[in-house]
């Protein structure tokens, strides 16, 4: 019975996240960024501190994607018509994507710079 509901969940968490990168041009953005983070990282042989910093930025952005668009959708539901706070309410949840998007490009920064100069450095 445990089990069977956990793997329902895990079922309707899936299809959250599939439904979001399926439907959402900025979901799939995050995820052409992911990718290419974690190729970026393999070439550069990031070490396991590193990877765990990326791995939390990465996964801050695709929850704050996640929590913006069930936002979205619920103040469309609950909101058709546009309305100033329906507006305000979204612009936030926005912000709070573009808040971890650039925490994220500059810990991706912070981790890949150093390895890129030593790459360029002994690469001559």
């Amino acid at each position: 019975m445990f089990f069977k509901q956990l793997n329902q969940s895990i079922g309707h968490a899936l299809d959250g996240i599939f439904n979001l990168i399926k439907q959402e041009r900025n979901a799939k953005i995050h995820l052409a960024a992911t990718a290419l983070v974690i190729y970026v990282g393999f070439k550069l042989d990031f070490s396991a501190q590193e990877w765990i910093w990326i791995s939390l930025a990465v996964a801050c952005v695709w929850v704050a994607e996640l929590i913006n668009t069930a936002i979205e959708r619920l103040t469309n539901l609950v909101s058709p018509e546009q309305h100033p706070l329906a507006k305000q309410v979204k612009d936030y949840a926005a912000g709070a994507v573009l808040v971890m998007s650039l925490w994220a490009i500059v810990v991706f920064c912070l981790i890949a710079f150093p390895h890129l100069v030593m790459w360029l450095t002994f690469s001559n």
